[in-house]
């Protein structure tokens, strides 16, 4: 026992020698000098910053011993790495002995850092995540940069301008190329505008030279320069590029989208083959399907409810849906007046004639965007309603019995079904208001060619008065010979002669020149113009006769209200549309007969629960259905349409006759209406088809007038200019100008001035006085201080009064009033603008003529009077018919806007004096004036109060003439 004893002691101990010892590190250096034990471990936490290895030879700073001599024996690869991996210093270190006798430890390992393995699979692994991280970055960057280029890129396209061209018209006959590529360009341009949100111009000076350079860059030839210049030509950042190809069997357009600064070629679409014309720009038609095509390729959203109106029309769109088409329509046509309103702004600075042309043009253009808005706006009302309704029926929805229910969705189930095939029928048979788009497109050609006729007769015009002035300047610069010169060296009074003989050939050569010029461009269109006349004339007869509208179509709009018991039926709202316009609407009572085939029982008579009850169901699921927009019947609207004559541009007259309602199921008329309603209805723009009268009919006028003024008579005259014109055509020219002048002095006169006859006088007096627009027509001036075109012209001397009063006789062609030393023709009285002093010389009136002329003090009394009996024109309250001192700001206002007098007439009190025809007694040349003006107190300004000026001083006026 003893013996086993002994050998268990001694093998632990020897266990205690071989295992490891913790040694504290203040003492391992001791520990290891002083050891003899070669089988002995230790280890020790010590700070291991600064061990370096040499070799196999390893250096601790923190151990300080000049005995010990300490060996690797552990992977120094990457050794300063991964301790400062570790992020500590302190570390558990293991020293074995390796020679006691020498001290040599071998250093066996360090713990708390990583092996070589393990650091060079985290680095790889860090690595590959910052790598990750990297590309992850890097595309997020890309995207940002994408998205922000894609935003941008789409701001241009719906923010810059798009020129619409149409690019070729192949294979088309002479009768559709002449109106037909219009209609497509502006069907495309208003799409773009309505439904991608483009801002699109159509300007026929650039686009000349679009097709131009478009046709360079797409041949052999094609220089990079092209597109640099494309885009150098238009204020447009791109271009629309259409093609319109007639097939054997139809029509097929492709398109391209360009950008008109690099040439790249942005998006493409061809449309499929449609059999006619119609079907090109009608509903669903050809720009239709181009415009989702287009709008998909350049990656533009367009909302849902806009490519299903697009792609199937709106006929059968819910109640939700219509909501959301009319209010994005609204906003539509408000961003384009928005736009509108900048652009004309700009062109408002200018006085070019060109920009106030398109100024009008931009203004009339806003006027009918403001139209289709609030037709919109309108719509959305009825719809509005009708939702309202809607919801309060779903309420009800719980209460209703299940056999009511089923019965209900098995009859909008029904409908749904046959609807769809009423529907196409009735698409197939739409209206005529697609056939007047047509004759309006075609006008717009026809005025279109007359105009581009008068345009280049206004350039011969202008390039023969370069001549005339070159060829003068040459004759008269020119040498004289020897034999034109006399014994002092000076050119003799026939040389002289013969120089101004030849200037005045040269001029009559260069005239004649001119008219020959423009005959041939007229010429060289006559037969168009005549071809495309005929075709409107024709139309025009077309379209009378009986027409139907469906409501299963998209012009014709229903919407429903409340069931109305007194009336057995339910309140019920049309609207009919063209081009978002309104044109008509109408609303009646949809009988309950005509919806449940039975007539509604007698609520005062019918004593039996049961069948009010009945009633009352029937009346409560028809509701239901109509409400939620379930098609269970539809409506139709007869009329005929009347284009009036030339007279009345683009005018038609609708008149409505009847409205059926039809089952949609069995097809059966259920209720008629007659209605005859007529309503009238401009179509716009508005295309003029009376000829254009422009310089080439001038200057023959002028000519005439030249030759009249030199005594020749009208056999002379046209022998004279070889016989170009007879006496009758003469006489016919020179009354097209003097109706055209008269309608443009008409058209000047607005909305609120126009002349009335006075009750008991044989005279018409201008209601307003003379606005500023009518005397700038007449005139070419405003010498207003407070400009506006309906403010009444100001400023004015008498003298300008009755020049502007002979001047406007003139242009109506009536006998003018006024002659100066007897004189009527105002181009003898050395008048000058604002210049009093510059008429000279007994100036009378013949009150027989029926010319324009300056109330007498009595007349203008008289119509202020206006048949009653107040202090002023029409009230004992002054700041109720007239602006002065007190309510006027100190500035003239609008004319028209205060309540008119017994006989219709404004602002016979205050805005302006008046000048009339009478010298003041006793005052010499002073003139008297009547009314008063905005900066003169309500006593100033009676009827019975007037004052004298001289006939210089600056004023207002109103105009009188004789009764017919």
């Amino acid at each position: 026992m003893k013996k086993y004893l002994s050998l268990l002691l001694i093998s632990l101990f020897s266990i205690s020698l071989f295992a490891q010892t913790k040694v504290d590190a203040k003492k391992i250096g001791k520990t290891l000098e002083t050891n003899k034990d070669s089988a002995a471990t230790f280890s020790c936490e010590v700070d291991i910053t600064g061990i370096t290895v040499t070799g196999n030879k390893v250096v601790i700073p923190s151990i300080v011993s000049k005995k010990l001599k300490l060996e690797a024996a552990f992977e120094t690869e990457l050794l300063k790495e991964r301790i400062a991996a570790s992020k500590t210093t302190v570390h558990e270190v293991t020293f074995t002995p390796k020679d006691i006798k020498t001290r040599i430890y071998t250093v066996t390992g360090i713990k708390g850092i990583e092996t070589v393995k393990q650091y060079k699979d985290r680095i790889a692994e860090a690595a590959r995540i910052a790598e990750e991280a990297r590309i992850a970055e890097e595309k997020r960057l890309a995207e940002e940069a994408r998205k922000k280029a894609e935003k941008e890129r789409l701001e241009s396209l719906t923010k810059l301008p798009v020129q619409v061209v149409i690019q070729e018209s192949v294979n088309l006959d002479s009768k559709d190329a002449s109106w037909l590529p219009g209609q497509i360009q502006d069907k495309l341009k208003s799409n773009l505008q309505d439904y991608v949100g483009m801002r699109t111009v159509v300007d026929s000076k650039s686009e000349k030279a679009l097709l131009q350079l478009q046709k360079q860059s797409e041949s052999a030839a094609h220089d990079e320069e092209d597109a640099i210049e494309i885009g150098k030509i238009t204020n447009a950042k791109f271009a629309i590029f259409t093609k319109l190809r007639k097939t054997n069997s139809g029509y097929v357009i492709s398109v391209d989208f360009t950008d008109l600064t690099t040439g790249e070629q942005m998006a493409s679409a061809t449309s499929k083959e449609y059999s006619k014309t119609e079907y090109l720009y009608g509903t669903t038609g050809a720009i239709d399907e181009l415009t989702v095509a287009i709008a998909d390729k350049l990656k533009i959203e367009i909302s849902e409810v806009t490519r299903n109106l697009l792609t199937t029309g709106s006929a059968d769109f819910s109640v939700d849906a219509q909501m959301a088409l009319a209010k994005q329509n609204e906003e539509s046509y408000r961003r384009q007046q928005n736009n509108l309103d900048e652009e004309i702004r700009k062109l408002s600075a200018s006085t070019d004639l060109a920009s106030v042309e398109n100024k009008k043009k931009l203004e009339a253009q806003k006027a009918l965007l403001e139209e289709k808005q609030n037709a919109e706006k309108k719509r959305q009302q009825e719809l509005a309603e009708q939702k309202k309704r809607a919801a309060e029926d779903e309420k009800l929805e719980a209460e209703r019995s299940i056999a009511l229910k089923t019965q209900r969705d098995q009859m909008a189930k029904d409908a749904a079904a046959k609807a769809a095939e009423v529907r196409k029928l009735k698409m197939e048979k739409q209206g005529v208001l697609g056939q007047i788009n047509v004759i309006e497109s075609k006008k717009k050609a026809l005025v279109e060619i007359r105009q581009g006729v008068e345009n280049r007769s206004q350039e011969l015009y202008d390039q023969m008065l370069k001549d005339k002035a070159s060829e003068e300047s040459r004759i008269r610069n020119k040498s004289y010979s020897t034999v034109e010169l006399g014994s002092d060296g000076q050119p003799t009074e026939q040389a002289k002669q013969r120089r101004e003989n030849q200037i005045i050939k040269s001029n009559e050569d260069l005239t004649n020149k001119f008219f020959a010029d423009c005959e041939a461009v007229k010429k060289a269109t006559a037969s168009q113009d005549a071809a495309l006349l005929a075709e409107i004339r024709n139309d025009q007869k077309n379209i009378v006769g009986n027409r139907t509208v469906s409501s299963m179509g998209d012009e014709l709009k229903v919407s429903y209200g409340k069931y109305e018991g007194s009336k057995n039926g339910w309140n019920t709202y049309l609207s009919l549309y063209s081009d978002g316009i309104l044109l008509y609407t109408d609303n009646f009572i949809v009988n309950y007969e005509a919806l449940s085939g039975k007539k509604a029982p007698d609520m005062a008579t019918e004593l039996d629960d049961a069948v009010i009850e009945e009633y009352t169901n029937n009346v409560d699921m028809y509701n239901s259905l109509l409400t939620r927009g379930d098609p269970i019947i539809y409506f139709e609207i007869d009329y005929n349409v009347i284009a009036e004559g030339d007279e009345k541009p683009s005018q038609y007259k609708f008149n409505f006759s009847k409205i059926r309602v039809i089952n949609t199921v069995n097809g059966k008329v259920t209720q008629t209406s007659v209605l005859n309603k007529v309503q009238p209805r401009t179509m716009k723009p508005e295309w003029d088809l009376r000829e254009i009268e422009g310089i080439f009919h001038d200057e023959w006028i002028s000519l005439i007038k030249k030759y009249r003024t030199t005594n020749f008579d009208l056999n002379n005259i046209y022998n004279n200019l070889d016989k170009r014109l007879n006496i009758s055509e003469i006489k016919v020219a020179e009354n097209k100008i003097f109706e055209r002048e008269k309608k443009r002095v008409l058209d000047s006169f607005g909305k609120n001035s126009k002349l009335v006859k006075l009750p008991g006088k044989e005279l018409r007096i201008l209601n307003t006085e003379v606005t500023q627009k009518i005397y700038t027509i007449v005139m070419g001036e405003n010498p207003s201080k407070n400009k506006g075109e309906d403010y009444p012209v100001e400023c004015v001397s008498w003298y300008d009064a009755i020049y502007f009063c002979n001047k406007l006789s003139e242009k109506f062609g009536f006998t003018p009033v006024y002659a100066v030393d007897g004189k009527t023709d105002v181009a003898t009285w050395n008048y000058t603008p604002h210049n009093g002093d510059s008429i000279r010389g007994k100036v009378t009136q013949n009150t027989k003529a029926n010319g324009f002329r300056l109330p007498t003090k009595k007349e203008w009394e008289y119509a202020a009077r206006g048949g009653q009996n107040y202090q002023y024109s029409g009230s004992n309250n002054f700041y109720e018919v007239g602006w002065g001192l007190e309510n006027s700001g100190d500035k003239t206002h609008p004319v028209a806007q205060k309540k008119a007098n017994g006989y219709g007439l404004y602002d016979m009190n205050g805005n302006v004096w008046e000048w009339c025809w009478d010298v003041a007694r006793d005052y010499g040349d002073y003139r008297y004036n009547c009314g008063g003006s905005y900066s003169t107190r309500d006593y100033q300004s009676r009827v019975d109060v007037d004052i004298a000026y001289l006939q210089t001083r600056k004023l207002g006026f109103r105009i009188v003439c004789n009764a017919d």
